[in-house]
């Protein structure tokens, strides 16, 4: 019997959110990065597709970190990883921070991904969740969000796990605990829900990338009523999921996202 694993083995997608150095402004930026870097990247041998998508204003949202302090979110893909590799962390000038009041990047955070995401978690279950699959959802009192709604915007976010947890146990939970109950409690991912193992990538002298900062990357779908557009009536409240924690403490460590709107895509190869 043979195996064979495709990780990293076909095309490879490199994901970056940025923002640009202080003193320039969004115009000023988006300005220099579509004249100038734009083109750079267009001409790298191997790459396949190259979207991009402007950050959305804030919202009422919690996350472990400030969801707002990207600008925008990329992604370049390549034929193989490389090609990916040359174009991206053996290449570090194209890549270069700017300085304050000249255009460029100020923080550039990136994964590598496969083409397929490791789970589509609105079908697939992860090993992890099968001990846990009987556990019941707990819900404060109040109206259930149970309608067959849209998805309208994505929340993009890249993280590890805490220095405390090995990675079995940040698994454990993640996988085996959160998107179980974020599936089931009908406030995101009604339409998508995707996680992806970043790809690890061997150390280069002089990158400016650190691709391997993050362990994983997930995009879930957020429905109107997860952003607080809901058909209440007076005085009602929402039933809102109590959601697994371990005893020991949180669980993530960096973490890293951007929300944006997935049908206003700029198609950066047209």
């Amino acid at each position: 019997m043979k195996f064979s694993f495709k990780a990293g083995r076909g095309v490879v997608r490199f994901v970056h959110m940025f923002n640009y150095p202080e003193g320039i402004s969004k115009e000023e930026g988006d300005r220099w990065y579509m004249e100038e870097h734009v083109p750079k990247v267009k001409a790298l041998p191997g790459v396949v597709r190259y979207n991009s998508w402007e950050a959305l204003p804030p919202i009422k949202m919690w996350t472990f970190d400030p969801y707002d302090r990207f600008t925008r979110l990329t992604e370049l893909v390549f034929e193989d990883m490389e090609s990916c590799l040359n174009g991206t962390i053996r290449n570090p000038e194209l890549w270069a921070s700017g300085t304050e009041g000249h255009p460029g990047f100020r923080e550039l955070e990136c994964v590598l991904l496969d083409e397929e995401p490791q789970y589509d978690l609105l079908k697939d279950i992860p090993v992890q969740q099968y001990k846990y699959i009987n556990y019941p959802g707990r819900y404060t009192h109040g109206k259930m969000m149970d309608d067959d709604a849209d998805d309208v915007i994505m929340d993009v976010y890249m993280f590890n796990y805490a220095p405390k947890f090995t990675t079995e146990e940040g698994e454990d939970w993640y996988l085996g605990h959160h998107t179980r109950e974020g599936r089931i409690t009908k406030r995101m991912g009604h339409k998508h829900y995707q996680t992806w193992l970043a790809l690890k990538t061997p150390e280069e002298k002089g990158s400016v990338l650190n691709p391997n900062r993050f362990y994983r990357l997930s995009e879930l779908g957020l429905p109107p009523y997860a952003l607080g557009k809901m058909d209440l009536k007076p005085g009602q409240k929402p039933a809102l999921m109590t959601y697994t924690q371990d005893p020991r403490g949180q669980v993530v460590g960096e973490w890293r996202n951007i929300l944006i709107d997935p049908d206003k895509v700029q198609d950066l190869l047209k």
